[in-house]
């Protein structure tokens, strides 16, 4: 991103059939780390077990926003819960990858995830 480009996030949810779809929209960065961390918090507080993050209109992650989505993803573990990451693109992908996104499923068993769609994503907690 740009110097000096303002860094938004907008965090919507909701649940259908046991699942909670969570759509982040616009950046996952240092600024916006704390909003989104306390939106999360308060999804997993409200009793969210199984967990989609789409991720399709997330434009740009730093590490503060790949800490987020670990601290989440730490906090749904140790209450038994599972997340998948759904629809990322892009270098928001690419940095998922690059940090160790893909190896944690392997570790962790299928408790979180990269998905390209939320409908995969819905499909891996059934399997």
């Amino acid at each position: 991103m740009e110097q000096g480009t303002q860094h938004t996030l907008a965090v919507t949810s909701y649940e259908n059939a046991g699942v909670t779809f969570v759509k982040m929209k616009g950046s996952l960065a240092a600024t916006t780390a704390e909003q989104a961390n306390k939106e999360m918090k308060r999804i997993l507080d409200a009793g969210a077990k199984k967990i989609v993050l789409n991720l399709a209109d997330v434009s740009y992650i730093s590490s503060g926003g790949i800490r987020v989505i670990m601290m989440t993803y730490k906090l749904l573990n140790s209450a038994q819960g599972e997340m998948k990451l759904s629809s990322a693109k892009g270098m928001v992908k690419e940095a998922l990858q690059a940090s160790g996104f893909d190896l944690l499923s392997r570790v962790y068993g299928g408790n979180i995830q990269l998905c390209n769609t939320d409908e995969e994503a819905v499909a891996a907690f059934k399997a």
